[in-house]
């Protein structure tokens, strides 16, 4: 009797000692989150969130009503008492490309002709394509043609070309200022509307001490910072 009852208090001191070490970490013992956290209030402008799963991967989405500004895909794993987010599986978008034939002639202006295509090589209408700093404009038609003609300067001279459209990857070309240009360019599409892909986090672990964690928030330290992320209701 004496044995099972040592036996028993045994057990208990057991018990007591990992549930003193859980709640003292405020981890509860727990090795996954699951559901979306986020650090900002709901019905906000703007949005910040990680979406973990069961499996232990990780998704991050930072932006506004335009959409993303920032995001990310990896492995989380939470080891003693940090989270560690590892970014090893972010997609990476292809950016908008160009490509260039020049020529020269003995004119007073110079013309850029373009061409606008999707990765399709489908011809793309009301792609704005505006200049700096000549401030000139102009649209691609139904056929993704158009042009632009500037006072020509010399070889130093550099003009800033702008293409974009609504969900198309905005690109930025440098063109000679003594130089005819024709132009084919090619736009991938984008989640924001007038600007190139939102930054992609990729090759990264970023470590959080997890000051406290419940049912319904994590509260993580880095640095001298602290970052409260409450779990949304599905």
């Amino acid at each position: 009797m004496e044995i099972m009852m040592h036996k028993e208090q045994n057990v208990i001191k057991i018990l007591l000692t990992v549930v003193v070490f859980c709640l003292s970490s405020n981890l509860y013992c727990q090795k996954k989150i699951i559901g979306r956290y986020s650090s900002l209030m709901a019905y906000q402008e703007h949005y910040n969130y990680f979406d973990f799963n069961e499996n232990g991967i990780f998704e991050y989405h930072s932006g506004a009503s335009l959409g993303d500004d920032e995001y990310g895909k990896g492995q989380y794993t939470i080891k003693n008492d940090s989270l560690i987010l590892n970014y090893n599986l972010t997609e990476l978008k292809y950016e908008s490309y160009f490509k260039a034939k020049k020529y020269y002639n003995s004119k007073d202006s110079i013309k850029v002709n373009m061409k606008v295509y999707n990765f399709n090589i489908e011809p793309l209408d009301n792609i704005m394509v505006y200049s700096f700093p000549n401030y000139k404009s102009t649209e691609s038609n139904k056929q993704g043609k158009t042009f632009l003609k500037f006072k020509k300067g010399s070889h130093k001279d550099k003009i800033k070309l702008h293409i974009e459209g609504a969900f198309w990857a905005k690109q930025v070309l440098y063109l000679d200022g003594d130089s005819n240009y024709n132009l084919e360019i090619f736009m991938n599409k984008s989640d924001i509307i007038g600007f190139g892909h939102p930054r992609a986090i990729k090759n990264q672990i970023i470590k959080y001490k997890i000051v406290e964690q419940t049912d319904d928030f994590i509260k993580l330290k880095k640095n001298s910072g602290i970052i409260k992320l409450v779990k949304q209701s599905e």
